[in-house]
């Protein structure tokens, strides 16, 4: 049989599972809502009945809504910014022979954060797109301001490095990476409003291969071959 102090910490454990499941169950309440009423018009009252837990108890994990928004939003946030630095690393390594394959990891970076919680990317575009970024929290908001700053920053490195190692063009790399970024979120928002009755659009990945080859064709470098030529 455990002791007194194994037994103490059997409870510790199994109260701080509880505490992550509980969290875990507020974000998920809070997520629906937002997607499906809006940021300013979900209440922290239908948050705590979608959740099935009384109001003050979620004031135990989050001081207010803002901080349930900043919550969900990190995650993907820090997501994509990881999924940068990968390709940034494999760039620094050597690991790309031409910069289409480059290009086609920057659009499965993004892609694969927006399939890993679609909810939260368009819950962050109706929140900047209705100028509610503005309204949070200044704790919350530079914090969130800073992460997608480095992720910009992330990508122009990247675009910057390939440009140096001959597998993209010389183009301007703020106007690269606001097409690039621009090209991948506007996809994503149309396939996402001509599908709203239906879970997934059969258009999206198709259109943003389509995208990806055509941003390709128009930074990409030709791969050369041994003798260095073209």
């Amino acid at each position: 049989m455990p002791d007194a102090e194994e037994h103490s910490l059997i409870i510790r454990e199994r109260k701080k599972r509880e505490k992550r499941q509980r969290k875990a169950v507020i974000l998920e309440a809070a997520k629906k809502l937002f997607f499906a009423k809006g940021y300013a018009k979900a209440t922290m009252d239908e948050i705590a009945l979608a959740a099935e837990i009384s109001k003050p108890t979620i004031y135990q994990y989050f001081r207010n809504k803002d901080h349930l928004y900043f919550s969900l939003m990190i995650p993907f946030i820090e997501d994509l910014g990881q999924q940068f630095r990968k390709i940034e690393v494999r760039l620094r390594a050597g690991q790309y022979s031409t910069g289409k394959r480059l290009v086609s990891d920057l659009f499965r970076a993004g892609l694969h954060s927006y399939e890993s919680t679609p909810q939260v990317f368009q819950i962050i575009q109706i929140f900047q797109q209705t100028g509610l970024d503005g309204e949070l929290d200044p704790e919350f908001s530079s914090v969130l301001d800073e992460k997608g700053r480095s992720n910009f920053q992330a990508l122009r490195r990247i675009v910057d490095l390939g440009q140096e190692r001959g597998l993209l063009k010389k183009t301007d790399t703020y106007e690269f990476v606001d097409v690039l970024w621009g090209l991948f979120v506007g996809i994503i928002q149309l396939e996402e409003i001509k599908s709203r009755r239906e879970k997934h659009s059969p258009y999206l990945k198709p259109a943003l291969k389509m995208a990806e080859r055509i941003l390709a064709e128009a930074v990409a470098r030709p791969k050369k071959n041994k003798g260095g030529c073209p």
